[in-house]
Order: structure tokens, then sequence, then C-alpha cells
């Protein structure tokens, strides 16, 4: 229980710091951001922990003793995390799936019509803040009129050609 406890509790105080920041300013870099954010309070919920007053925990919850409680509460932390990245990821810009599907909820029961839904997909509703989103993260830069990768992009490009090849998936995108 007190993994449990222990993992929640700096997942929520995490989620909660994320909250704040991203009320004053959203970054650019929001995925890295949100790392940086949660295991770096992870890291200071675990040296508070060890380093901190007793009376400050003791009174309040049971602490976590030994090598083994704080890995497999970093397990857990690093679990909801990367939960969490996924599912941010996925509201942090809208997905062109997204896009569409809005676009046909607001049509409501009548629907959409084919030339109307096309007209309003459009590549700077769809693609531009895609491009923009893989500029900001550092993957890729524009020079000379033309996108190239960054070593960063390269890296992160070889990872999901690895990945679709160990499924079995097509190339394609």
């Amino acid at each position: 229980m007190k993994i449990l406890l222990w993992g929640f509790i700096l997942f929520c105080i995490s989620f909660f710091l994320h909250v704040i920041v991203w009320r004053i300013r959203i970054p650019n870099r929001q995925v890295t951001d949100v790392l940086l954010i949660f295991f770096g309070t992870m890291v200071a919920g675990f040296l508070t922990s060890w380093i901190g007053p007793d009376f400050l925990y003791a009174s309040v919850m049971d602490m976590p003793d030994n090598l083994p409680q704080y890995l497999h509460i970093a397990i857990l932390f690093t679990s909801l995390t990367m939960a969490y990245i996924i599912t941010y990821s996925a509201i942090q810009a809208d997905s062109p799936s997204l896009v569409m599907v809005i676009a046909i909820t607001k049509a409501g029961d009548k629907g959409i019509a084919e030339a109307d839904f096309e007209r309003v997909m459009t590549d700077d509703l769809l693609i531009v803040p895609r491009i923009q989103d893989l500029i900001n993260d550092g993957m890729v830069y524009l020079q000379g009129g033309k996108y190239r990768l960054t070593r960063k992009g390269r890296l992160f490009v070889r990872l999901f050609i690895l990945y679709r090849g160990l499924l079995n998936l097509p190339k394609g995108g």
C-alpha cells in the first residue's frame, strides 16, 4: 500500500505542478517540459523523504524504508507518467483525426457535405502545426527552403522504423 500511495501522491503533485506552470506560460517544448516536471518531482520527493525531517512525513504516512520500495515507487510513477505523456500528446495539439471528428460533430445530425469537409481540412489546419511541432521539438529544421532532419530526428525515425519492422508493419506512415 505504501508503494501505491507514494507513487500516486508523487504523480498528483507532478500533475498539479504541470497545471500551475501551464497556467503561467505554455512552453514551446511541452513534452520535454512535462517530463522534466514529473521526473524532477519524483527525484525531489525521494530526496525529501531521505534527507527531510522525520516529522514532515512520519505523522502523515508510512515512509518507504528500503531501496526495493523506492524502485517499485519509481516504476509505478514512471508507468503513470508515460501513460500521461501518451494522453497529453493527444490533447496537446489537435490531431488530424480529432479535427475531422470535431468538424463532423459540429455539423450535427444533418452531417457535413463532402465538399465543405474538404474545404475545412486544409494543410494550415492539419500539416503546418505538425511541422511546427517537429521544429519546436528539435527534430527538423528549415534550411534553404527545405526541411531537414536533425540528429535527434534521424534517431527518432530509426526507432520507429525498427519498431514497425519488429511488428511487421508496412513501411509507410
